[in-house]
């Protein structure tokens, strides 16, 4: 009787486990760790057990757009109903510091899809643009070996690294950073269905294995990043420096990372009542400097209310592109920073394409080649 149990049990996990990896192969054909019995849905947060009411709670239901002055621009985006593409150039209140902010606002009743993307041998995101025929691009994803990415039902990256951007067999040195960006997941099926969750909240990166291992039983598209913003309506992002004290001088520690206010900035978010908004901000120069992940927390807050938001990999790698709006040839829109200081080499696949170096100030080129991006598509 015994034996008969272990075989059913045996088998059973088997064909668990090959539901999940079947047809699934990571990017160099190792397969991901274990999976985990799914168990319940737990892409919603835990959330407080009490009824006390947060200060967040009022702002439920609220819909906050801003007008048109004091350093924003709003323009409809031409041909596509329910688009709308805000700018932002001038002091901005919250830093406190001048800034250049682009918003895409996307309500996706109107008809349009948002999809996530990955490209083996790379990618920019004008091209994408072009190529999808989309009303707005952003890129995505930090490296893969620090998140979990899963495109179509496949797993591109799985958090392999334990460690920021360094492979498991080097040896531990005194500024590596134990891996910290995969609290949070956006969770999609390239359609209408967009949920930002903080999935990950308080757990370690063993959790955040198992976790997003059984997530492959129920999503065949998600990709994981930090920190969140915006978790219905608690505005997490602003404590999460103080939940993570500088440990070394690595620019990859998450206090540094994400307490610097120089660098450009990526996040995605969604509204009550059924948009999605694409964010970049510029930064690394005097007409914009780049905001915190407080700050940015705070600045979404106040000008946009979305009851979920989260940040996404940025730095050199922050790029926008709507359709109508910024250069006329490739639609980018922000001014990408890698190209500021010296001419750019970026491979797409086989293919290398040189950014000259600015000359007259910032412009719209030094895109920087990643693997993940987001794009919104009319339907």
């Amino acid at each position: 009787m015994f034996f008969k149990r272990l075989t059913f049990w045996t088998v059973l996990f088997s064909l668990l486990l090959v539901s999940c990896g079947k047809g699934n192969p990571t990017s160099n054909g190792v397969p991901p760790p274990p999976t985990v019995n799914p168990g319940g849905d737990d892409t919603e947060e835990p959330g407080d057990e009490t009824d006390t009411p947060k200060p967040w709670d009022e702002n439920r239901g609220k819909v906050v757009r801003p007008q048109s002055g004091n350093g924003w621009t709003v323009t409809p985006v031409s041909g596509y109903q329910g688009v709308t593409y805000y700018a932002f150039d001038g002091t901005e209140p919250v830093s406190k510091r001048k800034q250049r902010i682009f918003v895409t606002d996307v309500d996706l009743s109107k008809g349009y899809s948002l999809k996530l993307a990955y490209y083996n041998g790379n990618n920019i995101a004008s091209r994408i643009f072009k190529s999808t025929g989309a009303v707005a691009v952003i890129n995505a994803g930090y490296e893969k070996t620090a998140i979990w990415c899963r495109v179509n039902g496949t797993n591109i990256g799985w958090i392999q690294y334990d460690r920021v951007g360094k492979d498991n067999d080097k040896p531990v040195e005194a500024n590596d950073v134990p891996q910290w960006k995969s609290e949070a997941a956006v969770y999609l099926n390239q359609d209408q269905d967009v949920r930002i969750r903080f999935s990950g909240r308080d757990k370690n990166l063993a959790e955040w294995r198992a976790l997003y291992s059984a997530k492959c039983y129920t999503e065949n598209n998600f990709i994981t990043s930090a920190p969140m913003l915006i978790s219905d309506y608690e505005p997490v992002g602003t404590t999460f420096c103080d939940l993570h004290p500088r440990r070394n001088s690595s620019s990859e520690d998450p206090y540094n990372h994400q307490a610097s206010t120089s660098n450009p900035r990526t996040a995605i978010a969604t509204t009550e009542d059924g948009h999605v908004l694409f964010i970049v901000v510029d930064g690394r120069r005097t007409v914009s400097t780049g905001i915190s992940a407080l700050e940015l927390t705070t600045f979404l807050v106040n000008n946009f209310n979305p009851q979920y938001a989260i940040n996404l990999d940025g730095g050199g790698s922050s790029a926008m592109c709507v359709a109508g709006q910024g250069d006329p040839d490739t639609h980018v829109v922000n001014y990408p920073c890698d190209n500021k200081d010296a001419s750019k080499e970026i491979k797409i696949g086989s293919e290398t394409i040189v950014w000259p170096k600015e000359s007259n100030g910032p412009d719209h080129k030094g895109e920087r080649a990643r693997d993940t991006f987001f794009y919104i598509v009319k339907k």
